[in-house]
């Protein structure tokens, strides 16, 4: 078999399975993936000393390794769904904690589909996720992104930790990407805007006071252009004396969850501010999308969603329209219900 000469896109595929799984089947395979990213961050630590200018000694500390991965939302299990083994519908503080390992598997560059026996095979094991955000926008794809972070990286048969059973070539083996063979299709077809869901979505009333006459279709006629959710656990190492590596990563609470809405003006930001009372009330926030997916910031009266900043900008001299971006923000307060296929 000759070697590869490049890597691209229908060469590798990624997988997601739950901490020490013996093996990858094809309900870990991430479906609808745009990108890969990996990185390896080794920290060093120098000390030198008094009577020579070279190195004492150059001490290696805990390395950090990084994933970042993106998808389109297409009725698929949802990537903060496959790394939180579900946690994530329901409870942020347990979906802080759950850990995942992620494969990505690199097939010979002469296949039109990665199915088979993979060349080389990476396990990333015992990932946090780090963080998340989703956008929908009137240009594209609506895409989820995810970060997971964590310390342990081991290719083919390398040696991994003791809760591993298996390597990451033994643990592929079952060949999980098979229905990844050129027939591979979304379950409910690529979200874009027009499966955006607002008229079942909650709002915050100051981005519905934009709406115009014509109510046609899921937006409810609030001219909305873009919505982005997104948040960070931060997560952190805890170490300990007599160990190299930490023991534990957690989550730095509270966390700040941000969504901001992009409209189209009508009459303004309508927003007044005054100097000499409070100005903000909460609100709910719910998203929800054809395919499934439901974003919950706090909703049925419980949201604690607040408006951090307005922005209203355009309608220039180059004939541009005018534009608002209303920005909230809540603590703590983010669930994420998958696809239709996979509630």
């Amino acid at each position: 078999m000759s070697r590869n000469q490049r890597i691209f896109y229908a060469c590798q595929a990624v997988a997601i399975t739950p901490r020490g799984a013996a093996n990858v089947d094809p309900e870990h395979v991430v479906h609808g993936v745009q990108s890969i990213g990996m990185s390896s961050t080794f920290t060093l630590d120098q000390v030198f000393e008094q009577g020579q200018i070279e190195i004492y000694e150059n001490i290696e500390e805990v390395s950090d390794i990084e994933v970042t991965l993106e998808k389109v939302i297409d009725g698929y299990k949802l990537i903060y769904d496959l790394a939180t083994q579900g946690n994530c519908k329901t409870d942020i503080v347990a979906a802080s904690k759950a850990r995942s390992d992620v494969y990505v598997a690199i097939f010979d560059d002469g296949l039109s589909h990665a199915t088979g026996v993979p060349r080389n095979v990476v396990m990333n094991s015992g990932m946090y996720v780090s963080s998340v955000s989703y956008s929908y926008s009137i240009d594209g794809s609506a895409t989820e992104s995810v970060t997971l972070v964590g310390n342990d990286r081991f290719w083919n048969d390398v040696v991994v930790p003791t809760y591993q059973t298996k390597s990451a070539a033994a643990a592929w083996t079952s060949n999980p990407t098979t229905n990844i063979d050129g027939t591979d299709t979304p379950l409910s077809g690529v979200v874009r805007r027009v499966n955006v869901d607002l008229e079942n979505s909650t709002l915050p009333g100051i981005v519905k006071s934009q709406s115009g006459d014509d109510t046609t279709g899921r937006g409810g006629g609030h001219h909305v252009q873009s919505i982005s959710v997104s948040t960070d656990f931060g997560q952190e190492n805890i170490q300990e004396l007599g160990r190299f590596g930490p023991y534990h990563r957690y989550a730095t609470f509270p966390i700040e969850v941000t969504c901001e809405f992009e409209v189209i003006s009508t009459s303004g930001d309508l927003v007044s501010v005054s100097g000499n009372a409070p100005n903000l009330s909460d609100e709910d926030i719910l998203i929800k999308d054809t395919a499934g997916t439901i974003l919950d910031l706090g909703s049925g009266g419980n949201g604690k969603n607040k408006l951090s900043s307005v922005s209203y900008s355009g309608a220039d001299t180059g004939g541009g329209n005018a534009t608002v971006s209303y920005s909230f923000s809540n603590f703590n307060v983010l669930t994420v219900q998958g696809g239709a296929a996979h509630a």
